[in-house]
């Protein structure tokens, strides 16, 4: 197996990748939080106002 494919597989393998990639969502997550929130808002009220509730 090649040099950079190896690596990419132990990496892949390595404990702590899950958790790397779950601290970048939430800090996605969070400096997006306040669009997130509009856009469930506006979401929910245009669902309750096409009367299908």
């Amino acid at each position: 197996m090649p040099g950079p494919a190896r690596a990419a597989r132990r990496w892949g393998a390595d404990p702590l990748a899950p958790f790397l990639l779950l601290a970048v969502g939430a800090l996605a997550a969070a400096a997006y939080g306040h669009v997130l929130t509009w856009a469930m808002i506006g979401g929910l009220a245009g669902y309750t106002l096409s009367g299908s509730v």
